[in-house]
């Protein structure tokens, strides 16, 4: 068969010079796909063209909450060629029954074992309607993703990804990670994860890992193994990372420059209600001067906009952000992704302010905060945006940062300097609300009408991981 797999991106967040994240979704799919079958990958964050007249025998679309819509459109213009569509990746995985409609099938969760499955039932002409695993997949024996095939180059740099686990045992209320890979912790073989770092020609690499300390004795067994290649990477981690001396100097051995960390709220409410182990701004700050004093970089994530959350809650980001001159920063508005306890709670107290999914992606507001305007969100989360990214805040946290090493300044101006550039030249989205008449019911049908006639019995006004992946957890 001749196969099509798209990631899609609608036409303002397409990046075709700037700084991204490559991923790994669709050619990890292509691995595991049998070599009998041709596999073609389009991937429209880097100006991909699709080919609508390539007369594919099936189209695998990945989405994610914000590219659904544009993956429901391209389904369309395939719907209207008779090609067979499945749907994939943590939206479908969430609402299942939304995607069917645009599609012929719906792959929930990983699709390791599914996809494989898919393609067989394809060519008996027994394609389901829905492919779900009863368990979660063992790691020990999984495919290699087709090189060939991935994105590495990535603004001036070339990155690129590798995972070594999958599942986050922290399971937040406002995020999908452990409702799509499970709240416990799965590793692939140590073999498998250095014979796979040793074939990537590239000499950074980014783990896609949600928390790759996560395991310590295994986390400390993989810096171990890495260090003789000589590689530099990056990844996230959780903060409890700085308490470990160990960790941190076995994580800089093994070339890890830099570390997204989740501190999420600098409140006290904040650090209770997520479990933070470190409970006050001057904890956290201590933190990230552990962390460079051992030779790594921190991306200190802040969401705004908890329940929670008071207007001194932009008061304390700030005070952590300058006391900490942590190396790059990220400032997430919360969102309220289908499938989350955060989504459920929020729409039953006629929180949500939109239903349109193209707006889901932590930079725009969508909710009504607990203690404070909308407005007041948007405002304060883009001024502390621009005041990190400020010519005078990157010369104030340039030498702490700098004396992690020469590779290491260069890294933060390098990054500093693209986050300033994409800031200015950022769309300041306004507050996101259904318009006038229009009704907030979760039906995409009024954003994106299928070609094909929608199925009896599906439901479109009830987000939520339900029943169908429920056993997973």
């Amino acid at each position: 068969m001749k196969i099509l797999l798209v990631a899609p991106c609608p036409k303002n967040e397409m990046r075709h010079h700037t700084m991204d994240i490559p991923q790994l979704t669709l050619s990890l799919i292509a691995g595991m796909t049998p070599p009998e079958h041709e596999v073609e990958i389009c991937e429209e964050v880097y100006g991909d063209v699709i080919n609508y007249d390539g007369h594919y025998d099936v189209v695998g679309i990945t989405i994610m909450t914000q590219t659904c819509y544009r993956g429901y459109e391209i389904a369309n213009e395939f719907k209207k060629r008779e090609t067979t569509v499945v749907f994939g990746g943590i939206h479908a995985t969430c609402i299942p029954q939304e995607a069917l409609q645009y599609g012929d099938a719906v792959v929930i969760g990983e699709a390791e074992g599914l996809w494989e499955q898919v393609l067989l039932d394809l060519k008996k002409n027994k394609l389901q309607q829905y492919y779900k695993h009863t368990t979660l997949p063992d790691l020990q024996n999984i495919s290699s993703p087709r090189r060939d095939l991935v994105r590495c180059k990535s603004g001036k740099f070339a990155v690129a990804p590798i995972e070594t686990t999958r599942g986050c045992p922290y399971n937040c209320d406002f995020c999908t990670v452990s409702r799509f890979f499970g709240t416990k912790q799965r590793h692939k073989t140590m073999n498998h994860i250095i014979s796979e770092a040793e074939e990537i020609e590239q000499h950074y690499l980014f783990f896609l890992d949600d928390n790759i300390t996560g395991t310590k004795d295994f986390a400390k067994d993989l810096f171990r193994n890495l260090a003789p290649l000589k590689k530099h990477w990056v990844g996230q981690a959780s903060v409890n990372i700085s308490k470990d001396k160990e960790m941190m100097q076995l994580a800089h051995k093994s070339g890890c420059k830099a570390l997204l960390i989740g501190f999420e709220s600098m409140t006290d409410s904040g650090l209770n209600s997520y479990r933070k182990s470190l409970k006050s701004i001057q904890e956290n700050v201590d933190a990230v001067k552990r962390l460079q004093d051992n030779g790594i970089l921190t991306m200190a994530s802040l969401i705004f906009g908890l329940d929670n959350d008071t207007e001194e809650v932009f008061d304390a980001g700030q005070e952590f952000l300058v006391k900490s001159k942590a190396a790059f920063f990220q400032s997430c508005i919360m969102t309220p992704y289908p499938g989350t306890p955060v989504f459920d709670r929020l729409k039953a107290e006629n929180r949500i302010l939109t239903d349109d999914w193209s707006k889901y992606d932590t930079t725009k507001v969508v909710i009504q905060p607990k203690n404070f305007s909308p407005e007041l969100l948007l405002e304060s989360a883009n001024k502390l945006q621009k005041s990190m990214y400020a010519n005078s805040s990157i010369m104030k946290r340039f030498w702490p940062n700098a004396m992690c090493g020469f590779d290491s300044a260069l890294f933060y101006l390098s990054l500093n300097k693209g986050y300033q550039t994409r800031n200015v030249h950022k769309q300041q989205f306004g507050v996101n609300r259904n318009e006038a008449g229009v009704p907030l019911d979760f039906d995409t049908t009024k954003y994106v009408m299928p070609v094909k006639p929608i199925q009896p019995g599906i439901v479109t006004s009830g987000p939520g991981l339900g029943e169908l992946i429920e056993e997973l957890l």
